[in-house]
């Protein structure tokens, strides 16, 4: 059976069901308004009756104030029920009063408390009796049709969010083109290329300047100069470069001391070291200047970047969301498959969707 043809079949025995249902729903509120009558009157008469004049008035003063709250609690549990949906909700209120009467008021008034709590009782079993009736004549709710409804719905949330995705997976691969087309434009691959040359003849010039100055720091010590130049030239070779006049005028001193590699070290310093020293500051002014123009195309290029980060949040927020709505549709499709089984169970007949 198709799951349209099934569906009226059983919106037809459902309608049927809640006919009989109705039905027994008058019936059971009928007797029950009559029930609650008859408790009513077994209260007032508790209410009414007088304590025996033979009982102690301490006693009697605290079985005056149980029938009075016993009473009340009572006549509070039972207003306003009128249908049997009701008294099933008032039921555990009921039931605590059918025994939390208090001690003396049984003694006392042991007929009228027994006869209450008959009546109560009654009235729990009649909910019983109503409940199963009512059960037996019921057709399941199943909700397919708010299921099926709920699972287009969400099946077009998906398609959309999906289609968003794409369109913001486009549009990022457009930006990113367009940020690439700005650096091409501005040069920056050459100027990264162009800082690491310059960059690597800084360090290369610094290493040789350094590697022959620092041969020089162990005999230098050894002088006992206790010059400004000598001592910082022993605790960091670098110096040379950031002060070779001074370096030059020392090495020029003492290299008549000196011997061998030392001597060979110090000559070529006092030969090469002007020379180079301004060729590697020519050489970091340079630089400076490559990366300022760097750092130019890169502000330039920041909100582009920006807009970039933005819609990847986003792709990654509508991720999110596709995520949830396809675990959204994975529910609805096991409570769907879950009610169309009740349903066949109901009818008797395979169903086809």
């Amino acid at each position: 059976m198709k799951l349209e043809r099934a569906l009226e079949e059983y919106e037809k025995r459902r309608r049927r069901a809640e006919k009989e249902a109705e039905k027994l729903r008058e019936k059971y509120n009928k007797r029950l308004r009559k029930k609650i009558e008859e408790v009513l009157k077994k209260i007032d008469a508790l209410e009414r009756k007088e304590v025996p004049k033979k009982v102690d008035e301490g006693i009697k003063k605290i079985v005056t104030a149980e029938r009075r709250n016993y009473v009340n609690a009572l006549r509070k549990a039972l207003s306003n029920i009128t249908t049997m949906e009701e008294l099933g909700k008032r039921l555990p209120d009921l039931a605590k009063l059918h025994v939390g009467h208090g001690r003396y008021l049984l003694v006392i008034f042991e007929k009228e408390v027994y006869a209450i709590n008959r009546l109560l009782k009654e009235l729990n079993e009649e909910y019983v009796r109503y409940y199963n009736e009512l059960m037996e004549t019921g057709v399941e709710r199943l909700g397919i049709e708010g299921l099926l409804e709920e699972e287009e719905k969400t099946r077009k949330e998906i398609l959309r969010m999906e289609e968003e995705i794409r369109e913001l997976e486009e549009r990022l691969k457009t930006q990113k083109m367009e940020l690439e087309k700005f650096y091409r434009e501005m040069g920056l691959e050459e100027l990264e290329e162009e800082i690491k040359r310059v960059s690597s003849r800084i360090k290369s010039g610094e290493m040789e300047v350094r590697s022959k100055a620092s041969k020089l720091q162990k005999p230098i010590k050894r002088m006992r100069l206790h010059e400004p130049i000598a001592d910082e030239l022993v605790r960091d070779s670098s110096v040379v470069l950031r002060k070779p006049r001074e370096a030059i005028e020392l090495l020029q001193r003492i290299e008549p001391r000196l011997e061998g590699k030392y001597k060979k070290a110090a000559r070529w310093l006092i030969d090469n070291l002007e020379d180079k020293a301004r060729t590697i500051e020519g050489q970091r002014a340079e630089l400076m200047e490559l990366e300022e123009k760097r750092k130019s195309i890169l502000s330039q290029a920041e909100a582009r970047k920006r807009e970039l980060w933005e819609i990847e949040k986003l792709i990654k927020e509508r991720e999110a969301e596709l995520k949830k709505l396809r675990n959204k549709l994975e529910h609805l499709e096991k409570e769907l498959n879950d009610a169309i089984t009740r349903l066949e169970k109901i009818l008797g007949e395979k169903i086809e969707r």
